[in-house]
């Protein structure tokens, strides 16, 4: 983290604006007060109610309720690539995450979050709600919805695994087997992935490959593959001689599954990645 990185937490003895008592407590200029609260490193507690993030800089606050303020300069800085928007109905949209872009925010900020982005994108009022995650070092199409009750009926589609996911990844190696199942446990916990090769690059020592999980286990694919020995090309976090300045080769190209609200089939998928990879 930056040297001036800091989390803290304060009762408010006085009312004022939200801003002001933040300046005041932690001798930070107004301007970067206001710019933590607009990228959601300000949260809000009021006796009887839920914590919330506070980005209204005006907003009043009362005695007794709590500020907690997670300051990241060099997160604050950050400027996320956009998201591409693949399609839009009623209660949710399909988007294309670049790489970078987070699934969710942190207590220090959520400007660099695809809900978020898609929001601004969308001219939307209400926040938007990830159904399911995605790494941030990898890409592809998520799903967000437009509302809490949409979140619900969605993720119930997940949970009963009646959503059909399926992903690309260039590896390292050649790959002795065409398909593959793997039940590796992972965290204690079962999980089950399948690949199927659809090209070898011997020049390169590389393979592209289709993965389907049955189970979302964090870093599922890339674990598994790791423990083959085939770790993804690009992987900062798994494996050897898979380093790649193009970053992780991981990405989520299609997504199918029954519209809860209309039972029509819906399927959308975004261009494979480009392999062999070109120096």
């Amino acid at each position: 983290m930056h040297a001036d990185t800091f989390s803290r937490t304060f009762t408010v003895e006085e009312a004022a604006s939200a801003c002001d008592t933040l300046a005041g407590l932690t001798g930070l200029p107004k301007a970067r007060i206001k710019d933590c609260m607009v990228k959601g490193g300000v949260w809000w507690s009021r006796p009887g109610r839920s914590t919330t993030r506070l980005r209204r800089a005006s907003t009043e606050v009362k005695p007794g309720e709590r500020l907690e303020i997670n300051y990241d300069p060099a997160l604050l800085a950050l400027v996320p690539a956009q998201p591409e928007l693949i399609a839009k109905a009623k209660h949710y949209s399909i988007w294309n995450k670049p790489a970078g872009v987070l699934s969710q925010g942190t207590r220090f900020a959520d400007h660099c979050t695809l809900p978020r982005l898609a929001q601004a994108k969308l001219g939307s009022r209400n926040e938007l709600h990830p159904v399911h995650r995605l790494d941030r070092e990898a890409r592809g199409i998520m799903l967000l919805a437009h509302d809490g009750k949409a979140a619900a009926k969605l993720g119930e589609l997940f949970r009963q695994g009646a959503v059909a996911k399926e992903y690309a990844a260039i590896v390292r190696g050649i790959p002795d087997w065409t398909d593959l199942e793997v039940d590796e446990p992972l965290d204690g916990k079962e999980a089950r992935s399948r690949f199927h090769v659809i090209q070898s690059d011997p020049a390169s020592d590389m393979t592209l490959l289709l993965a389907r999980i049955e189970t979302g286990r964090k870093h599922q694919i890339r674990r598994h593959l790791h423990g083959l020995g085939h770790p993804v090309m690009g992987d900062p976090r798994y494996g050897r001689g898979n380093k790649l300045v193009e970053g992780l080769q991981l990405m989520a190209r299609s997504l199918a599954f029954t519209c809860p609200f209309t039972n029509a089939p819906k399927q959308w998928a975004v261009p494979d990645l480009p392999f062999p990879l070109v120096d």
